[in-house]
Parts: structure tokens; C-alpha cells; sequence
């Protein structure tokens, strides 16, 4: 079946996060981090984690940023002092070698799959994102263990106590209840209607905004549909006038931000666009994907999403475990 190596690993995912809700990796984070500055680096799925991760520790009052790899040689003189958290599936990206060449970190942290890769040997504190071996070129465990990782850390740095062990593991039977159960057909039958339409906007805010970059990026990586991910509030100051019928749009929804995804939506009728909503409801626009509790919903968007892809990809006939042009890592 096209996509099988993509989808195993995809439902692989409670497992992995169980695994990590049994680890110490979350609380070594949060003391590798501890009292400084903090800079994530990645490229493609890597840095979206980044993003999140930097969103969650800078609403604990932490001054983080995160920045591409493949941009560090132009921007690297403000982060000098920092404290720089290296993400990589692999571990052997070129551009995220280079990048701590370039930015000549006083202590960097590796979050990876790998840690025999050349980054675990230069970083002075490594931490195993233990999602196994992962064989698709779309990334799905380890997108989802490394976002758990951060996660967790960023609430035990700021003294919360909304993400444990407990609510991750509540998480992973959620989800895993969700990818046993009947919901996943509604997945398909979107990903059908969508596999027809020429672009997809996904639009959040919050720690949605991540994740739609996140899923714009298995759109278009398992489908070949073009895909782009958007500020919700942002996508209305323009960018809305590409949708049209030929268009879809899906919101990633949570109660914080319910307000601000549903504008795009509702004003997403009058192009005729397809709508779907990713989390929680916004009217009575079709629902995907499981529900869960706050404290670890974004892992519960990803799995949606990157269902939604491998969908997308099987209506489009695209072989998603290997896209054309894409390898697991670039060199």
C-alpha cells in the first residue's frame, strides 16, 4: 500500500510518547536550559519544533528564539550568549552542522533519533527523542516525540504542572483510541475532496501556528498539493484572497483561540473553499482528527494532520514513504 512505511510510523506514535512519559529526557531539558537564553535551530520539520518549542519556553518568561539553519550564516551576531538546542531527526544535516560552526554556541543541546550522529558528538548535553527508527521521508514520530519533549520541559522550567507523565500518557490512549476507532475515516473521505483542490491554507494561532507550518509542510511532502501554513489573524490581511473554490482551508482550533481561527473560516464561504477544522469544533464546519486534553493537544494536531497527508497522498497516488526529490536527510 502506498504510504505504509508513513503510516505505521504515524500509529506508532502513543508508544513513542509513552516511552517518553517513562524517560528522564523532558526534566534533563528543562536543567539543560535552566537560567539561560535559549536558541533552537533546525530546517524543515525540525525547525517547526523549534518554533513550538521556543513559543512554549517564552511564555514561561524565557527569552527564546528559534532560527533556521540554513539562515545562521547571516544571522548569528545577537545570539552569541546563548544557549543553542540543535533539533535533528538524523542528526546529520549539513545545514545544521554548519549553522553551529556559524553560531559557536557556549553549550549545545542535541534533541535527536540519533545519538551516535556527528551532532551528538559535538553537543556537550545530547537528548534521545527515543521515537526508533524511522524509514518515511515525512516525518511523523519524531516530529511529535521531540514536540512532547520540549513541551514537558518548558512547563517544568516555568514551575507548571498541567504536562506529566500522567496527561502524556492520557494523550497517547487518546489518540491511539482515535486511530483504532471510526474517526479516521472522515480523514480519508477529506483527504479524498481535498486530493481535488490545487492549494490548502492552514491557519491557527498560538501553538497552532507551528503546527500549521508543520502540516503545510506533509501536505505538500505526501501529496504534492501545494499547502501553506498561516497566522490565522495574518491570513486575513491579504493572503485570503487566494481562496477560491478550487481551495481549502482548515483551521487548527483550541478554545484560546477559537475566536481568531473561526474568522478566516466563516469568510471562507463566500469563496466557496473547502473548510475543515483540526482539534476542536468552530461551528459546523467537519471536525478531524481525536480530541485530548490542553496540556498535550498539539500532538493530537500533528496525528490529524499528518493522517491528513498520507490521505491526501493515497487519493493523489503518491508513493509518500519516498516523495521525488526528497531523501531522509539532506547532505
Amino acid at each position: 500500500m502506498l504510504g505504509a512505511h508513513f503510516e505505521a510510523e504515524i500509529r506508532e506514535q502513543p508508544d513513542v510518547w509513552r516511552r517518553i512519559a517513562a524517560s528522564d529526557g523532558a526534566r534533563r531539558f528543562a536543567a539543560a536550559v535552566a537560567g539561560r537564553d535559549v536558541l533552537f535551530v533546525g530546517s524543515g520539520s525540525s525547525l517547526f519544533v523549534g518554533m513550538l518549542g521556543a513559543l512554549a519556553f517564552r511564555r514561561r518568561g524565557i527569552r527564546a528564539s528559534a532560527l533556521a539553519a540554513t539562515e545562521a550564516r547571516f544571522d548569528n551576531a545577537a545570539y552569541r550568549d546563548a544557549c543553542v538546542v540543535a533539533l535533528s531527526q538524523s542528526g546529520r544535516s549539513a545545514d545544521s552542522l554548519a549553522a553551529i560552526d556559524e553560531l559557536a554556541p557556549l553549550r549545545l543541546v542535541a534533541l535527536t533519533n540519533d545519538v551516535t550522529s556527528p551532532l551528538a558528538e559535538r553537543a556537550e548535553i545530547v537528548i534521545d527523542c527515543l521515537a526508533g527508527p524511522e524509514f518515511a521521508v515525512p516525518a511523523s514520530k519524531s516530529v511529535s516525540s521531540m514536540a512532547a519533549i520540549l513541551l514537558w520541559a518548558a512547563a517544568l522550567t516555568g514551575g507548571k504542572k498541567n504536562r506529566t507523565a500522567a496527561t502524556l500518557e492520557q494523550t497517547a490512549e487518546d489518540v491511539r483510541d482515535w486511530l483504532g476507532g471510526d474517526g479516521v475515516a472522515d480523514v480519508v473521505e477529506a483527504a479524498r475532496r481535498i486530493a481535488r483542490r490545487r492549494s490548502v491554507a492552514v491557519v491557527a494561532a498560538g501553538y497552532g501556528v507551528p503546527i500549521a507550518y508543520e502540516l503545510a509542510l506533509k501536505i505538500k511532502e505526501a501529496s504534492y498539493v501545494h499547502a501553506e501554513g498561516f497566522a490565522a489573524g495574518e491570513f486575513r490581511h491579504g493572503s485570503s484572497a487566494i481562496l477560491d473554490p478550487s481551495s481549502a482551508i482548515i483551521g487548527i482550533v483550541d478554545e484560546a483561540s477559537r475566536d481568531i481561527v473561526h474568522r478566516p473560516l466563516a469568510e471562507a464561504v463566500e469563496a466557496e473553499a473547502a473548510r475543515y477544522v483540526i482539534g476542536a469544533r468552530s461551528g459546523e464546519i467537519p471536525l478531524l482528527g481525536p480530541a485530548t486534553g490542553e496540556a498535550f493537544n498539539t500532538l493530537a494536531w500533528l496525528v490529524a494532520g499528518q493522517y491528513l497527508a498520507l490521505s491526501i497522498g493515497r487519493a493523489n497516488f503518491v508513493e509518500s514513504d519516498a516523495p521525488r526529490g526528497l531523501s531522509k536527510w539532506v547532505g
